[in-house]
């Protein structure tokens, strides 16, 4: 075998190095490509791929080199090589010919006319067989293109895609919106929209698709989809609610598909269980070449590309200058906010790019004149993390993938390596950990390193660690917690179906159950309250009952509380539901955060205003402070613990019934219009809500506002939307 000589190794390192071959030398490697293609594993096909993607990136221009490279691609059923070198090179193949690709495309052609590769079409033919399919593939390898395959070839008629990520959800929703072959489809990707009377396809959060199944108990849904599956186990947030929605859905259709990049194997149990499949591909279709600059000492050089740099001290100076040296679209990963916005700075002031759109003027008008994303971005660089509004992020993403925009480096933190697609052909990894805290694992790398190079964009994509990262390939095996762990907490218990119990899980069931019963507290309603201690659920009611005239001092009539009422809600919120990681945010501890709750509920601030309230000498930490005060409390953790609050206050006082929902709605969208929240759950900044509200106030959902935009072109030029407004509105809209 080719590689397996020294020859053959000798030949890939060069054409890595020098970019080039001679005649002889191409006619070798290649020759070695079509038999590792010829044989059946995939260690084999990976090297086969390996010298496509690059030779495919040096282009020879020998006519004969490009016939052995021709039929190197027909070989590996991957065709789109072949237009993507055709589309960077005008008529590359035209004088190439192999009389079996026609016949190879057309096994390799699905009905609806999409052409896939050969993983891919296993991929189908195994879905199709088994109908609920579990898979791990690289981030390259095109698992999301297979879900519109999936469901026009069984004529699914209501259909859930479950996303992690508000931005791969606005990805998603605009793919489908694009593609005409599901016109006839109602896309649904915010709770106010209404329901068609068949074919939906409903592409949400796992939060959001919660929300929705306890809104709609009854309604069926043929086929689901859920993206980035490890993080029912690896996202120590969120991993509760990605486990429970992966429950609920399976219970309510058999067929799904669960896919996400780089785990070893998924829960036996899960898999046993449910009779559900699991297949695992390690086809790269975009070649990754990792170069380790951390091992250098200082002082040593290494060539990347076609440039070689040498190392000096200090980490930040070697990421600028390879920032400077390196050609293309540039990831920068860095493992929490306040270094990605440091990082950007640092980056911007040393480049003399003068770059002008109108995200910068939007920013400096609406935001703050002297956030640094504005100043960063006028340089070519911005940074991207979760405190970021959900627009912003967009727009960033929308601005670096216009290889034209002049914005070619993004420094991202965890927020931007989660299945969404960039034209990024390099990846910088600058730190080995997540929140300056936690290392990352080997998935974390892998994925991290799977964002370098973009199919059809890229052939061969970089990774460059500035820092040891861990790269062992010790096996992860995702957990499905609800059948995996003989442990559960109490409010993981409550949430699986009895029978789904077994052991010390059983037996704590039946001890919570007769604990609530000897109490007088109702199941269904510590079970309602998902995810918060049972424990404290109690101690809050036992506190109620307790304290009689408690419900006398926060008993109000109306929409709102006035602040001392609201002031007690949350200070006994805050004792008995929050969380530890929020009862002890410093950034946002009690008196702060029921300062800011009664200025945003009662002022109506404008974003502006909201962020000159808050805490911090700079504006870059008061922009962060009120972005993750909208993100993380307003519109998610404050809205979860006032619920609860109201069911068990309403539980403890049946004679004093409060009703907190006016205020969560403030909360969470900022307005308690339909028209408004509409907007809000689209995408819309609070800003051009407040410019055009007014617009549709006659509107009771989305639907309703994009029929009225449909059949009035011209009303919103009288909005006082500004150009770049208007695009955004059109985007989400």
């Amino acid at each position: 075998m080719l590689l397996a000589n020294h020859m053959g190794k000798e030949l890939l390192q060069k054409l890595k190095e020098t970019g080039q071959l001679s005649f002889v030398e191409y006619k070798t490697l290649l020759e070695g490509a079509h038999f590792f293609l010829s044989q059946k594993d995939e260690a084999s096909y990976n090297a086969g791929l390996s010298i496509i993607c690059h030779v495919a990136n040096a282009k020879p221009t020998d006519k004969f080199v490009k016939q052995l490279l021709y039929d190197c691609i027909v070989a590996s059923r991957i065709f789109l090589y072949g237009d993507m070198l055709d589309k960077f090179n005008a008529d590359y193949f035209k004088d190439s010919f192999s009389a079996f690709e026609n016949f190879s495309k057309s096994f390799y052609t699905l009905d609806s006319g999409t052409i896939l590769t050969k993983d891919q079409k296993r991929l189908f033919n195994t879905f199709q067989k088994t109908k609920r399919l579990v898979v791990s593939a690289p981030t390259s390898f095109g698992k999301s293109r297979i879900v519109p395959e999936i469901i026009i070839a069984n004529s699914y008629n209501n259909v859930a895609i479950v996303l992690p990520t508000i931005a791969l959800l606005n990805e998603t929703y605009i793919s489908f919106k694009n593609n005409p072959k599901f016109s006839a489809y109602h896309l649904i990707n915010s709770l106010s929209q209404p329901l068609g009377k068949s074919k939906n396809i409903l592409i949400l959060t796992p939060e959001k698709m919660d929300m929705f199944l306890d809104e709609n108990p009854d309604f069926k849904f043929d086929f689901f989809v859920m993206d980035e599956i490890y993080k029912i186990q690896d996202d120590p947030e969120r991993k509760q609610i990605f486990t429970h929605c992966l429950y609920r859905l399976s219970k309510v259709t058999p067929y799904y598909y669960l896919i996400g990049p780089y785990f070893e194997g998924f829960s036996k149990k899960f898999l046993q269980r449910t009779k559900t499949e699991f297949i695992k591909f390690d086809t790269e279709i975009v070649q990754k070449e990792v170069y380790r600059f951390h091992e250098l000492d200082s002082g040593g050089s290494l060539k990347i590309g076609d440039d070689v740099i040498k190392k000096c001290k200090g980490k930040s100076v070697n990421l600028r200058r390879l920032v400077e040296k390196i050609s293309d679209q540039t990831f920068v990963y860095v493992g929490n906010k306040r270094t990605a916005e440091s990082l950007a700075f640092h980056l911007a002031e040393k480049r003399n790019n003068v770059v002008n759109n109108e995200l910068i003027e939007y920013i400096q008008e609406n935001i703050a004149d002297d956030w640094s994303l504005a100043k960063s971005l006028k340089k070519g660089v911005s940074f991207h993390h979760s405190a970021i509004p959900r627009y912003i992020q967009r727009e960033i993403v929308d601005t670096f993938n216009d290889q034209h925009s002049g914005l070619d480096v993004i420094i991202c933190t965890p927020t931007l390596i989660e299945g969404i697609n960039t034209s990024a052909k390099n990846v910088i990894i600058y730190d080995n950990n997540k929140g300056g805290k936690t290392q990352l694992s080997s998935l974390d790398v892998k994925n991290i390193k799977g964002r370098a190079g973009r199919f059809l964009i890229h052939f061969v994509g970089r990774v460059i660690t500035l820092e040891k990262v861990d790269e062992s390939s010790v096996s992860e095996i995702i957990d499905f917690s609800y059948f995996d762990n003989d442990n559960l907490s109490s409010e993981e218990n409550v949430q699986v179906e009895k029978s789904d119990l077994e052991g010390q899980n059983l037996i704590k069931r039946h001890k919570i159950e007769a604990d609530l019963k000897r109490l007088g507290i109702p199941l269904s309603l510590v079970k309602s309250n998902k995810f918060i201690p049972l424990e404290n659920q109690i101690k809050l009611v036992e506190f109620f009952r307790e304290n009689n005239s408690f419900g006398n001092e926060i008993f109000f009539p109306g929409n709102l509380p006035d602040g001392q009422k609201l002031d007690a809600i949350i200070d006994k919120s805050h004792e008995f539901l929050f969380s530890k990681i929020h009862a002890e945010d410093k950034n946002f501890n009690k008196g702060n955060l029921k300062r800011l709750v009664k200025y945003y509920v009662y002022k109506n601030p404008s974003l502006k205003e909201l962020i000159i309230a808050q805490n911090g000498k700079s504006t870059d930490t008061k922009v962060r402070h009120a972005f993750t005060l909208m993100a993380t409390y307003f519109e998610f953790a404050l809205p979860k613990y006032l619920v609860a609050f109201e069911k068990l206050f309403n539980f403890s006082y049946p004679a004093q019934q409060i009703n907190l929902k006016y205020l969560i709605t403030k909360l969470e969208f900022g307005f308690d219009g339909k028209h408004e929240i509409a907007l809000k759950e689209a995408g819309i900044p609070h800003g051009m809500i407040r410019k055009i509200a007014s617009l549709f106030s006659d509107c009771e959902n989305l639907d309703d506002i994009r029929r009225k935009v449909r059949n009035n072109s011209g009303l919103l030029h009288a909005s006082g939307l500004s150009g770049f407004e208007r695009k955004m509105f059109n985007k989400y809209i």
